[in-house]
């Protein structure tokens, strides 16, 4: 079995590792990428002309509105060779838990699981806009011969979120959607701005960060088994760059060979037309989301974290509105 290594990336050494990840990729182009984020702080309120509408609108929102926290890149060739040394890298954003937004019970989830270390994220974490510059001249992103890996979504966008069942609750949608999370996150590091305001805009720079790029969830179907469990749509397995790269090289050949192709992942993913869903009580008045570090912070400041004085934010004309907080 291949030796796993690690590296912890902070501001310090940040250039340093970008680097060596750029020489690692002219060999090793396949790449599982995962994100730690605070959580849903709020959900959009309507109208919205359907699921594929409301869906994105809530991950636009958060996304917005939210710092990420950690993002992890694991490499690969294209049989599935880790590198020699070091194949994964974790980046540790700066986070600040007296200005920042976040969902109480997230971030105490990824402390205790992650052992997240929220002090040192504050002192040595890396800036969101160095970050983004680095990796946009580094090569891994603009680029079709880097294959981006994920888990997205069992779901597309077209589709209503499992709703919840007596003793069985709903999938939040940060579960539901968590791989589209992860590059709503990235594209905002890497352009410094709020996700577009429709999915056709942001599935179009997706196509031109990301030109190959895979959804392992659309091949669950196509996974052997392994260990007898035939349950291989348990979301943990999932929630990890390894196990996401391990999972990818568990596909039969064939379905590796066409995995990126565009009109394979269109076919795969065609949405099904449904109602309307239904509209958010408004009890809450708008905010307007704001990207930039400053004045996110400014605002977010305000509140004490639990994200109910969000709902008094003003929207802009025209905008939707993210005024509800998740219960």
């Amino acid at each position: 079995r291949q030796e796993r290594r690690s590296q912890e990336v902070w501001k310090h050494n940040l250039e340093e590792e970008v680097e060596r990840m750029r020489d690692i990729a002219e060999t090793y182009s396949y790449i599982a990428m995962d994100t730690q984020f605070p959580g849903i702080v709020v959900r959009p309120c309507g109208p919205f002309s359907d699921y594929s509408d409301y869906n994105y609108q809530t991950l636009k929102c958060n996304v917005d509105l939210t710092r990420v926290i950690q993002i992890g890149f694991t490499f690969s060739d294209a049989k599935g060779n880790r590198p020699k040394g070091i194949s994964t890298w974790r980046f540790n954003f700066n986070f600040d838990v007296h200005a920042d937004v976040y969902s109480q019970e997230s971030l105490e989830g990824l402390c205790s699981t992650r052992g997240l270390d929220l002090h040192k994220h504050y002192e040595r974490g890396i800036d969101t806009q160095e970050f983004g510059e680095q990796l946009t001249s580094s090569g891994l992103v603009l680029n079709e011969d880097v294959r981006w890996i994920t888990y997205c979504a069992l779901n597309v966008f077209g589709e209503r979120t499992p709703a919840d069942a007596p003793g069985r609750p709903g999938e939040p949608p940060w579960v539901t959607f968590c791989g589209l999370y992860d590059f709503g996150h990235m594209l905002q590091l890497l352009t410094s701005q709020p996700l577009p305001d429709e999915v056709n805009a942001f599935s179009d720079s997706l196509d031109l960060f990301f030109p190959s790029r895979c959804d392992v969830a659309k091949h669950l179907h196509r996974l052997p088994q392994q260990n007898g469990d035939r349950d291989v749509q348990k979301r943990p397995f999932f929630r990890n760059a390894h196990h996401i790269l391990e999972s990818f090289f568990r596909l039969p050949d064939a379905v590796r060979r066409t995995a990126f192709e565009k009109d394979a992942e269109e076919e795969e993913a065609e949405e099904i037309e449904l109602p309307p869903p239904p509209v958010p009580d408004k009890g809450g008045r708008g905010h307007q989301g704001k990207h930039r570090d400053g004045e996110r912070r400014h605002k977010a400041g305000k509140a004490k974290h639990d994200v109910a004085p969000l709902a008094h934010m003003e929207s802009k004309p025209g905008s939707r509105m993210c005024c509800e907080k998740p219960t």
